[in-house]
């Protein structure tokens, strides 16, 4: 009983010493700490927001190529020209054989200017760069050189002048169809070809001009060569003469087809 007693005694002694040391180690627990949220200036969030752009224009210069100087030359005499200011005739060809089309026209333009008809093959070969990247105004001035007696060309200038020309011409472009007609129709500076000529009016026709479908009905009802008037052709022109809506080009096509109705075809050219 006494031994039982002690045991009994002894657990109640070791609960009530155990229990003051845990709460001491609880009480060493640190609670956590609170931050408190910042509050920046305006003139911190400005020069914050300065660094970051700073930073971002940084890694875009760094990420950049390096600058070409020749592009940059060429950019450089572009943007003189466009400002109109006056360029060197070197100048204008650099540009040219880049292959800016404005800079090939005015290159053209001045050495026509110079008079010397030594240089006129190589306006030639700058008007027709010019008309085959889009600046259609320097057709006229290539088709009129072209077409000069005066004006000899090399094979591959004048390929270079007719590749110019059929490309618009197929894009619907009257001058240049109208062009080549006319050079077939010559020959100059290609060989004569009836056959291709009428092949580039019908093509100007189509697309709306009525002096080249004129033109046509003219050829079909009176042929140069002697030949029987073509009468199915000249009624095909007559129509697109009559298509193109112009009142006295209608006219006249309406007076043609009366005439083709009136008379034997064998008296159509008489």
């Amino acid at each position: 009983m006494q031994i039982r007693s002690l045991i009994i005694a002894s657990v109640l002694l070791t609960s009530f010493m155990a229990a003051p040391l845990r709460m001491q180690a609880e009480d060493r627990v640190v609670p956590p700490t609170v931050v408190s949220k910042v509050y920046l200036t305006k003139e911190q969030k400005a020069a914050k927001l300065a660094e970051r752009l700073a930073q971002q224009k940084a890694a875009r210069l760094a990420a950049k190529p390096p600058v070409d100087p020749v592009v940059s030359r060429l950019k450089t005499l572009h943007n003189r020209m466009i400002a109109k200011q006056e360029l060197k005739a070197s100048e204008l060809q650099e540009l040219a054989d880049s292959g800016d089309g404005l800079a090939a026209f005015y290159y053209a333009r001045k050495l026509e200017e110079t008079g010397r008809a030594s240089v006129l093959p190589s306006a030639v070969h700058y008007y027709a760069m010019a008309s085959y990247l889009g600046r259609e105004f320097a057709l006229n001035r290539m088709i009129a050189l072209m077409k000069s007696p005066d004006v000899t060309l090399s094979d591959k200038q004048a390929k270079n002048g007719k590749d110019a020309l059929v490309k618009l011409a197929r894009s619907g472009n009257t001058t240049a169809a109208l062009g080549l007609a006319d050079m077939y129709a010559i020959g100059q500076p290609f060989a004569q070809d009836p056959a291709e000529s009428r092949k580039w009016l019908m093509q100007a026709a189509k697309a709306g001009d009525a002096n080249a479908a004129q033109k046509l009905a003219q050829a079909a009802m009176m042929p140069q060569d002697g030949s029987p008037p073509d009468v199915p052709a000249a009624r095909a022109a007559l129509a697109l003469m009559i298509a193109s809506n112009e009142p006295g080009k209608v006219a006249m096509a309406q007076t043609l087809l009366a005439r083709l109705d009136a008379t034997d075809p064998t008296e159509v050219s008489q």
